[in-house]
């Protein structure tokens, strides 16, 4: 982060006062926008209304307490390099401590409960995975993974990663811990997942989940609600209820003239005034989610009817091929869906007890377990209390997904997602080998399950120009925001994509004499190329390379060594420019004043 560019306070937009905000989704992404419209822009609250469909924001970051238990749809993994959204909670104050903001609250509580994770891998019912540190290569998983990573976008563009590895690499330590952790699949976006392992370089003990940050309490309560509390402080509205399902635009497809929605049962107009702005979620990963619990399953939702910002998509994409292609992501929803799976267990700590032994680390703070040998593909993980404001001292919760649900388990002998609550914790039980308590936990627990169909459809192959940009070309007053939003260098599925789209549409459609943060660099860090180099070749960070360590270069010829030298030096983005003007094209120039005095001999 440069200090001098990005916490400055720039002077308003001119007019800006006079202009309005409409941001179409009230998800973490659309009240990010909302906040940097008002603290950055200079926006007042009260001309920024927040139309979401639901009725109440967070979006996928959610978390509530239902009648028996509560309810969890998914988990965030967040990391200190997460430029945007660490920006916009320095901002945001502490709902708990006065003079305090939610970055400090978060910084605070990790150093006191700092994950790290020594059990990583189950196996075997019970047993560390005892390669999960061993992150060497065989010579040709090796040769893939250098030319993967030294290969263009446009070579990856609509391929899936098995496209570019063999079934090795896929049992390997390296792809375990990140494939497992991530979602991902084999059959996914190469393009995404060559953006993630430069992404996340700087992860290099990533088996012990170090650098993974997690807050006192769910998501929910510690970021959404004191972000939303603020903004209603700002006099920003928000209607609930209201689905906004179509944009209509002028003929060029440049400037939005009215937003088309129904609510309340009712078809509604708000006609838009040129000046004025569109903020859009244009889809959304949990969208048509359905609960179910301990004696019920979760239904698959197949129905595309109504799709929410997902229609509003496939509606806009309908008009201009600028705004991208919304089938290339939502049409597969056998491949798109998981369940995960909350428990809430009451009064029955042995559970948990036994959990902690196993691991060695408390409740909370050892981060996400994966068995190994689950047909499932099982992750889970074991929340500290309170992990919910209004939770009881003898409550405990867990979170937990199926990667691949659709295949049949290993005790129960079903696929995931024809399983009720109870079905899933027998299989997890099963494979931490304490069936000899079954009986107790399933008498003691309610189990909140969810399918999802559409929570890795944005990890589905694409090319760049399936997603919309940001503000696509020649727009005046439409900017997208979400998962679903093409931004260079970045990843999707995290919560760093939803406030940075939010940061950067702001920033383009108001002309906001503002640098946009950067996406860290670690890809082009000499450091984190060290320690990635040391970590295939199986040592820490302490010991030495030698030559024998260095990937193999035998099988290319100097014609491939040079390709790939080219490509990847032409990967790297230009230094910062030091020009400190406005022209930014200055630095690109050899001469802009043009003096008379003639150059020398």
């Amino acid at each position: 982060m440069n200090i001098y560019s990005t916490m400055y306070h720039p002077k308003k937009p001119e007019g800006i006062e006079q202009r309005k905000a409409y941001i179409v989704g009230g998800g973490l992404a659309g009240l990010a926008t909302a906040a940097f419209l008002v603290d950055d822009a200079g926006i007042p609250g009260e001309n920024i209304t927040i139309l979401e469909k639901r009725d109440d924001v967070g979006g996928s970051m959610d978390g509530i307490r239902g009648e028996f238990g509560y309810l969890c749809r998914g988990e965030r993994e967040m990391e200190p390099y997460m430029e945007c959204l660490w920006y916009l909670y320095s901002k945001i104050p502490s709902l708990e401590n006065k003079g305090r903001t939610v970055l400090d609250d978060i910084v605070d509580f990790n150093r006191e409960e700092p994950i790290h994770s020594e059990c990583r891998v189950l196996v075997n019912r019970g047993e560390r995975y005892s390669k999960v540190h061993d992150y060497r290569f065989c010579p040709k998983d090796m040769a893939d993974m250098q030319r993967f990573l030294s290969l263009p976008e446009s070579a990856l563009e609509d391929k899936k990663i098995s496209d570019f590895f063999d079934e090795s690499f896929f049992k390997s330590s390296c792809w375990i811990n990140f494939h497992s952790c991530l979602a991902f699949k084999t059959y996914h976006s190469a393009l995404e997942c060559q953006r993630y392992f430069q992404r996340f370089a700087l992860e290099v003990r990533h088996e012990y989940l170090e650098g993974i940050i997690h807050t006192k309490y769910c998501e929910y309560d510690s970021m959404i609600k004191p972000l939303m509390t603020w903004l209603w402080s700002k006099g920003v509205k928000t209607v609930y209820g209201c689905w906004v399902y179509d944009i209509d635009m002028d003929d060029a497809c440049n400037t939005a003239k009215a937003l088309l929605l129904r609510q309340n049962n009712k078809e509604v107009v708000i006609k838009m005034e040129p000046k004025d702005f569109v903020f859009v979620t244009n889809g959304s990963m949990t969208t048509n989610s359905a609960f179910g619990d301990n004696k019920t399953v979760a239904p698959t939702n197949y129905d595309t009817a109504d799709l929410g910002a997902f229609t509003l998509w496939q509606n806009l994409a309908g008009k201009n091929e600028k705004f991208g292609h919304p089938e290339k992501f939502i049409g597969h929803i056998d491949k798109t869906k998981w369940v995960s799976f909350m428990p809430t267990i009451k009064g029955y700590p042995e559970l948990v007890n036994r959990i902690e032994k196993l691991t060695g680390s408390k409740a909370g703070t050892g981060g996400a377990i994966t068995i190994l040998d689950s047909n499932w593909d099982i992750s889970f993980e074991l929340h500290h209390n309170p992990f919910f404001l209004d939770q009881k001292d003898d409550e405990q919760v867990m979170w937990g997904y199926g990667c691949y649900g659709e295949n049949v388990g290993n005790y129960v002998k079903k696929p995931m997602h024809e399983c009720t609550g109870e079905e899933i914790m027998t299989e997890l039980l099963y494979h931490l080998n304490m069936l000899d308590i079954k009986d107790e936990v399933l008498s003691h627990s309610y189990i909140s399950t969810c399918m999802m169909p559409y929570i890795t459809s944005q990890f589905m192959p694409r090319k760049e120009t399936d997603r919309p940009k940001n503000v696509p070309e020649g727009c005046t007053n439409i900017g997208f925001l979400g998962q679903y939003v093409e931004v260079p260098e970045d990843v999707v599925f995290t919560v760093e994509m939803s406030v940075r789209t939010g940061l950067e549409a702001v920033y383009k459609l108001t002309g906001l004499e503002k640098d946009v943060l950067e996406v860290y660099p670690s890809k082009y860090d000499i450091r984190y190329t060290v320690e990635r180099l040391k970590k295939f070749a199986g040592k820490t960070a302490a010991e030495k390379l030698t030559e024998d360590d260095l990937p193999s270069i035998k099988s290319l010829d100097a014609n491939q060594m040079k390709q790939m030298a080219v490509n990847m030096l032409n990967s790297y983005p230009p230094y910062y420019s030091m020009y400190l003007g406005r022209d930014k094209t200055v630095s690109l120039k050899v001469s802009v004043l043009h003096p008379e005095a003639p150059m020398s001999k």
